[in-house]
């Protein structure tokens, strides 16, 4: 059963989100990989994706840089000393383990699979350091794709501040994506990380910008009090901005 009101709830969402200017949207995977040629782009999203957990999109974007100045292929990776591979991604989250990761997973693409990235769910699960979230990412940015909803730690948050993984909440990312996934209809499952993920940026971040948003949208008021049900203390944040609410608006 869906939960009373999301598709209003989510049509809002994805009004303030319209504009594509958080974080994710410039330096996210998605972005990352559409800046390779077509050959490149598919381990260039498995790579960027493995770096990912832990790590803020700033520094994973910067990281990829610098592994495609040094080249990146499961050859190039698979023949760079582990030394030398974690000077280079060193200021990811876990850098030591993902340099073991990364290893594992060019040795196998290359013994088992020609040197390319499997394009299902179970090939791609079986690559070392590759969890369902980035799996999920990459059959939609790699091969369009849409197996289910990738669910990380913003998605999973908001998701249960808005009531929409159940009554009992959830307690991890995995059961937060198979809770949405029995109700949310599918084709809004490709939408949901992107406009999830930035929503959470802008709330732990940008917030002047986002209740900017929310004053500007077609229900400021509903967008006001969405804010607040996310995490946003609206009215010392409108104040510190300089902002001025709706008047008797009620959080």
């Amino acid at each position: 059963e869906p939960p009373a009101n999301w598709r209003a709830t989510w049509e809002l969402i994805v009004e303030l989100r319209a504009d594509r200017t958080a974080v994710v949207d410039s330096m996210g995977t998605e972005a990352i990989a559409g800046e390779s040629t077509k050959e490149e782009r598919v381990f260039d999203a498995l790579v960027s994706l493995m770096l990912s957990s832990q790590t803020k999109d700033t520094v994973n974007a910067a990281t990829m840089k610098k592994l495609r100045a040094h080249g990146l292929s499961p050859r190039r990776l698979l023949d760079t000393p582990d030394e030398r591979l974690d000077e280079l991604i060193y200021a990811c989250g876990f850098h030591n383990n993902k340099v073991k990761y990364l290893k594992a997973t060019s040795r196998i693409l290359l013994e088992q699979h020609g040197g390319c990235v499997p394009d299902t769910m179970d090939g791609l699960l079986a690559l070392p350091g590759v969890g369902p979230k980035m799996a999920l990412i990459l059959l939609r940015v790699a091969f369009g794709k849409v197996e289910g909803i990738s669910v990380d730690t913003h998605v999973h948050r908001i998701c249960n501040q808005l009531g929409w993984a159940g009554p009992g909440g959830t307690k991890t990312p995995e059961q937060t994506r198979r809770a949405i996934e029995a109700w949310m209809p599918a084709d809004i499952w490709a939408e949901v990380n992107l406009v999830l993920v930035g929503l959470g940026q802008e709330v732990q971040t940008e917030k002047s910008k986002l209740l900017r948003k929310c004053l500007a949208c077609s229900d400021p008021a509903a967008a006001l009090r969405l804010a607040s049900v996310c995490g946003v203390k609206v009215e010392p944040e409108a104040k510190k901005a300089g902002l001025v609410l709706p008047p008797g608006l009620a959080l």
